[in-house]
């Protein structure tokens, strides 16, 4: 009798979330491919099966995420304001960083991935796309370093240890309070 066979896809998931796994031990550029397959207990050639690099891999970890950015852009970007943009694109960021906790907590400030998302065409348009959404048209100095601010907070607090003990629903509560509030002092209406 055959032995049952898990489809493509169920392995593809399996692949990426043991690479999650070593990527938040390891960092991505101290994850191999052959540390990937032997968490597996699987060949490295029935990993490059699935993914063809680890850069390959490390973005599909990351495409939801940038998925949800996509679809937050499709929403903010029809909006008749730079405020209200700017507004709802932040809310929909903290909501977004908390959905994907765990993998912002692996890959935000990692150098590896930071430069694999600025060489990918796809990827770097939806961050740029974001970009211009949250600074608005012609930004002054004070505007870039609150949105640069804000967003780094944002997602330190995500990966803080300090209140890793806080659940998402009261994380996302207080990061949305203050996000708005951060905004509303320090980002000038244009």
């Amino acid at each position: 009798m055959a032995k049952p066979v898990a489809t493509r896809g169920f392995a593809r998931e399996r692949v990426l979330d043991a690479a999650l796994d070593l990527f938040a031990a390891h960092g991505v550029s101290g994850t191999s491919l052959q540390m990937i397959a032997d968490r597996l207990g699987v060949t490295k050639a029935a990993v490059y099966y699935q993914f063809h690099s680890k850069d390959e891999i490390a973005l599909a970890v990351v495409k939801p995420v940038y998925d949800d950015i996509e679809h937050l852009l499709r929403i903010t970007e029809t909006l008749p304001t730079a405020e209200a943009r700017r507004s709802v694109s932040m809310s929909g960021m903290v909501e977004l960083i908390i959905r994907h906790r765990r993998v912002s907590s692996v890959f935000y400030g990692d150098p590896t991935v930071h430069h694999l998302l600025e060489t990918n065409d796809e990827y770097r348009r939806i961050g740029d796309r974001l970009a211009d959404v949250l600074l608005g048209p012609a930004p002054d100095n004070a505007t870039r370093v609150a949105i640069s601010m804000l967003s780094a907070g944002v997602h330190g607090c995500v990966n803080d240890p300090m209140i890793a003990d806080l659940d998402d629903a009261d994380l996302q509560k207080i990061l949305l309070d203050f996000t708005k509030r951060f905004l509303e002092v320090c980002v000038p209406a244009q």
